[in-house]
């Protein structure tokens, strides 16, 4: 597995894992996106964010903003442990990340295994406890 970063070749890649419905419901910000806004939105942000390729194959994409940091793997490639592996790539070069995750979101448990803490902050988003992790070394 590599992590190599986001380029406008990936857009499509990223709709794709984005805008599925198993994807949006677990990210704070529900909104499909077309093709022609997340173009926008990379040229005018240029964002640090990373694909993740298993064996020359893009599975799914590590977002970041600052310390903030969220993955997404494609619906045809999860249960695979990817996320997990591509989180500890990740979380090697740094001494602090934090993410939000719903109350409800399978995921937070690997969180938990990877070392991720429940602070005091939360929100209500679309009814749902939406709570804060960190990680610290």
């Amino acid at each position: 597995m590599i992590l190599r970063k986001l380029t406008v070749d990936d857009l499509n890649f990223l709709i794709e894992v984005r805008n599925d419905e198993s994807t949006r419901k677990f990210l704070e910000n529900d909104s499909e996106f077309t093709s022609d806004e997340c173009k926008s939105w990379f040229e005018s942000n240029n964002p640090l964010w990373f694909i993740i390729e298993v064996n020359g194959e893009s599975v799914g994409y590590i977002r970041t903003n600052g310390d903030e940091v969220g993955c997404d793997i494609h619906p045809n490639f999860r249960r695979k442990g990817y996320a997990k592996e591509a989180y500890k790539i990740y979380l090697s070069y740094k001494n602090y990340a934090d993410l939000w995750v719903f109350e409800d979101n399978f995921a937070k448990k690997l969180y938990e295994d990877l070392g991720f803490l429940e602070t005091s902050k939360t929100k209500l988003i679309r009814g749902k406890k939406y709570i804060h992790m960190e990680y610290k070394i």
